[in-house]
C-alpha cells in the first residue's frame, strides 16, 4: 500500500515541479508528458494479477490465438459466442492478426489508448493535469478505466462525443458516437438520454421529479429488466438471489450524492457563474442511476462514463485554480471551498484505504507487481467471474 501512496503522490510533486516554467502552455505539456510516463509505466506494465478484469481480457486474447481457423477469418466477423460486442470483437481480431499474437498486447494497447484519451481529456477540461490526474486515481476513477477495457474504450468515444457534440448543441452528431460507443460495450446507449435531460429546466421541482422516478423504477427494476429479456443476464441473477441491498451500491450511491451535492453548494455560493446544462444532465443522470445502485449494483457501470465529468466540476469549485487559469472564484469563499475539497478528499482517500484493506478482491491493486516478459507461462484463470 506504501508503494502506491508514493505512486499517488508523485503526481502532486509533477504538479509542483512544473511551477519552475513560466510559460502556462509548458508547464501544461510538462505536466502531460510526466502524466504520460507514469499512467501508462504503472498501468501498461502491469501483471496481469493486477486489476480484476485484466486476467479475463489476457486469457480471451489468448485463446483467440490458438484457432487457425480465427486466424484466416476475416477480422470483420462476428461470434456471438464470445459474449463481447462487435467493435470489440473487430479489434482484437485486428491486434491478432495483424499486430501481434502475444496476449499481453492487449493490455499494452488498451493502456496506451486510455491513457492517451484521458490525457486529451483532461488537458481538454483543465489547466493543472497533474493534479486533475491525481483525484482521478484517488477517486478509482482511473483504476476502473483501466480494469473495464471494453467499457473504457466506449468512454473514450463518449468524451469526443460531449466535448465535440453535446456541448455545442449538435444533437445527431453525439447520439451518432454513443451508437459507436456501444460497440465496445452496450451500456453506452444509457447515454443516449443525456441529451433528453439537458433539455428538463434546472430547477428543484424538475430535480426531484427525475429522482422521484428514478426511485420508482429501483422498486421495479427486475421487473423492467426482465420485460426487456435481460432475465437470463448473470447480473439479473446475482442481484435478484441477493436477500439485502448492495453495501458498495449504497457507498458509492452516497459518494455520488455528496459529490454533486457539494458541487451544487459551491456553485449557489457563487451565483455569477451560471450553471451548465450539460453538465447539469450528466448530474442528473448519474444522481438516478445512484439510486438505483443499492438493488442492482450493476448499474455502477453507466456512472463509471460519467465520474471524470462529476469529478473536474467538482473540482472547478472546490480548486477553481486547477480548472481555469485566472478563474473568477479563485478568491471568493476559500475556506468554504477548501473545506469541501478536504472532505471528498477524505471520503476518497478513506474508501480506497478501506477497500484495498478488508476487500482487496473488489479491485486486486494490492499486491502490485509488474508483468514479468521473460515468463512463457502466465496463468489467467485468476478471478472467476460470477
Amino acid at each position: 500500500m506504501l508503494y502506491i501512496a508514493l505512486y499517488f503522490f508523485s503526481f502532486v510533486m509533477v504538479a509542483v515541479v512544473s511551477r519552475v516554467f513560466d510559460n502556462a502552455g509548458t508547464r501544461k505539456l510538462f505536466q502531460w508528458v510526466l502524466c504520460f510516463c507514469l499512467l501508462f509505466g504503472f498501468f501498461g506494465f502491469r501483471d496481469i494479477t493486477v486489476l480484476n478484469d485484466t486476467p479475463h481480457y489476457y486469457g480471451f486474447y489468448y485463446s483467440k490465438t490458438l484457432y487457425t481457423s480465427y486466424l484466416n477469418a476475416s477480422v470483420f466477423s462476428f461470434r456471438l459466442a464470445d459474449q463481447f460486442e462487435y467493435g470489440f470483437q473487430v479489434l482484437v481480431h485486428f491486434l491478432i492478426k495483424y499486430v501481434s499474437k502475444d496476449p499481453y498486447t492487449i493490455i499494452l494497447f488498451s493502456s496506451f489508448v486510455i491513457t492517451i484519451g484521458n490525457l486529451w481529456f483532461i488537458q481538454k477540461k483543465a489547466e493543472d493535469v497533474a493534479m486533475v490526474c491525481f483525484f482521478m486515481l484517488i477517486g478509482n476513477v482511473f483504476f476502473m478505466h483501466y480494469c473495464i477495457i471494453r467499457q473504457t474504450f466506449a468512454i473514450l468515444i463518449f468524451y469526443i462525443a460531449y466535448i465535440k457534440y453535446l456541448e455545442k448543441g449538435r444533437t445527431m452528431g453525439f447520439c451518432g458516437l454513443i451508437f459507436l460507443a456501444s460497440l465496445f460495450h452496450s451500456s453506452a446507449l444509457v447515454l443516449l438520454l443525456l441529451p433528453v435531460f439537458k433539455r428538463i429546466k434546472a430547477t428543484k421541482r424538475s430535480t426531484l421529479l427525475v429522482l422521484g422516478t428514478a426511485f420508482i423504477v429501483s422498486l421495479c427494476i427486475f421487473k423492467l429488466l426482465s420485460a426487456f429479456g435481460l432475465h437470463d443476464n448473470p447480473y439479473y441473477k446475482y442481484a435478484i438471489q441477493k436477500e439485502s441491498l448492495s453495501i458498495i451500491g449504497l457507498v458509492e450511491g452516497a459518494m455520488m450524492f455528496l459529490i454533486v451535492f457539494l458541487s451544487y453548494f459551491l456553485q449557489k455560493r457563487n451565483r455569477e457563474v451560471p450553471i451548465d446544462r450539460n453538465v447539469y444532465a450528466v448530474q442528473l443522470l448519474a444522481l438516478c442511476v445512484s439510486i438505483i445502485l443499492p438493488v442492482f449494483y450493476a448499474f455502477a457501470r453507466i456512472n463509471d462514463y460519467l465520474w471524470p465529468i462529476i469529478l473536474i466540476t467538482f473540482l472547478r469549485y472546490a480548486y477553481p485554480g486547477l480548472i481555469e487559469r485566472g478563474s473568477p472564484i479563485s478568491h471568493r469563499n476559500r475556506l468554504v471551498r477548501q473545506v469541501s475539497g478536504l472532505v471528498m478528499t477524505l471520503v476518497f482517500v478513506s474508501k480506497l484505504v478501506i477497500v484495498n484493506t478488508y476487500r482487496p478482491e473488489w479491485l486486486h491493486v494490492v499486491p502490485y507487481k509488474t508483468y514479468d516478459f521473460s515468463s512463457r507461462y502466465h496463468y489467467y484463470h485468476l478471478y472467476p467471474q460470477e
